[in-house]
């Protein structure tokens, strides 16, 4: 074995780095998050994902001047423990060109 350190990459890299090479999938991957959140409701799944988004489309600083928010305040929003505010939640998401839309819910009936 040579004196090369093996290193495992998390699966956030290569998410990340996958984004980086496909940015034109970076919108797809939001979307399928958003799908899943409104599946599951698990928000650390969506502000992992959103987090991914950000450091493969520039980083947590260009996402700051496109939102008009701090870097800290965006990787505190975007952390697994992050409980973000309705108009920064909005403010990211247009920084990828989405908005918030609501919709009726589906009856079972």
């Amino acid at each position: 074995m040579s004196g090369k350190k093996n290193r495992i990459r998390a699966f956030d890299e290569c998410v990340e780095e996958h984004l980086k090479e496909n940015p034109g999938e970076i919108g797809e991957f939001i979307e399928t998050a958003l799908e899943e959140y409104e599946k599951d409701r698990d928000e650390t799944a969506l502000l992992m994902a959103l987090r991914q988004a950000a450091k493969a489309n520039g980083g947590m600083t260009a996402l700051a001047r496109k939102t008009n928010l701090s870097r800290e305040s965006l990787y505190k929003t975007l952390s697994p423990s992050g409980n973000p505010r309705l108009k920064n939640l909005l403010l990211i998401l247009e920084s990828f060109g989405y908005s918030l839309s609501f919709k009726p819910i589906k009856s079972a009936r």
